[in-house]
């Protein structure tokens, strides 16, 4: 790290930082340097550019540091921030709470979508909701939207309402702290869901050790890595059976290799039209299918 008698301009500092990552094997090392001097500069990364040759102070260097050495000791960026941006809008993430990806938002699109099929208010359930950046982004894209979100974690629940509250949601999201291998969960709800959406944990525990040290390192466990990486799929089929309304929509995304495999879960509990669906990538991320009338004359059966 530059000493503090040198004097460091905004691109020396840059060039020399992005040096210093790529050294620890950090990738997109500049961008990871253009991200935490702006933040330091309170600058965004083109005026990082039209103030290349500014000197940084004392105080912003040490400032500066510390956020630099995390990011080498390859903690991700947005925890490093603090936030990262999600379909959008600035979702607030930290240690202990699973970082939004890109790809999830395709997720939003597509429920966004189903929800238009729909007569009169739908009911959505976000199962894991994590930061609550699905919720969320659901509600700010359609606000006639009544959505529960439900999730293991207190401390990931935590940030969903203070990420609620900052987006001025929070009294429309129906936040719920509970375990879905607990049939309990069933109980929670007056009334059933048009559409279920999920993310669940879907790595298996044998993958960690080809995975970056950002994810395997600092990312909740519980969110990401399980013993079977198709268990959360067929709770959440099962529960589906019990809380999704006749002709009610399910939306899980999944790993690249896993479409045939939830496909299968999906039509082993009733789950009809079951479709997958690609990224823009061209690569299975996602397993559609809806509940029909026969599911719910099972499930009254049942109840009798």
């Amino acid at each position: 790290m530059p000493g503090s008698s040198d004097q460091w301009t905004v691109i020396k500092l840059i060039d020399w930082s992005t040096n210093y990552l790529k050294e620890k094997g950090v990738e997109n090392a500049r961008l990871s340097v253009e991200h935490i001097l702006s933040a330091v500069l309170d600058f965004n990364r083109v005026q990082l550019y039209l103030h290349f040759d500014r000197p940084l102070t004392q105080e912003e260097l040490a400032l500066y540091k510390p956020l630099l050495l995390r990011r080498a000791n390859r903690e991700p960026l947005q925890y490093i921030l603090g936030f990262t941006e999600f379909y959008s809008l600035k979702i607030f993430v930290r240690e202990g709470v699973l970082i939004p990806r890109p790809e999830t938002e395709l997720l939003v699109e597509k429920t966004l979508e189903l929800a238009k099929k729909y007569q009169g208010s739908v009911r959505i359930l976000d199962i894991g909701t994590g930061s609550g950046n699905i919720p969320i982004a659901l509600i700010k894209n359609n606000p006639q939207l009544k959505v529960s979100a439900v999730d293991i974690s207190p401390e990931a629940l935590l940030v969903a309402r203070e990420n609620a509250k900052h987006h001025e949601v929070l009294e429309k999201i129906e936040f719920l702290q509970a375990d879905i291998d607990d049939n309990s969960v069933i109980d929670q709800f007056e009334s059933q869901f048009d559409i279920i959406v999920s993310n669940p944990p879907y790595i298996a525990n044998s993958e960690k050790s080809s995975l970056q040290p950002e994810i395997v390192d600092f990312e909740p466990e519980i969110a990401l890595f399980c013993e079977d990486a198709l268990k959360f799929y067929k709770r959440i089929s099962y529960l589906t059976n019990e809380l999704l309304a006749s002709n009610g929509s399910l939306l899980c995304e999944i790993g690249a290799e896993q479409g045939r495999a939830v496909k299968s879960i999906f039509e082993e509990h009733s789950i009809r039209d079951v479709e997958i669906i690609k990224d823009l990538s061209g690569r299975d991320r996602f397993v559609y299918g809806r509940i029909d009338s026969s599911v719910e004359e099972q499930r009254n059966r049942r109840l009798l």
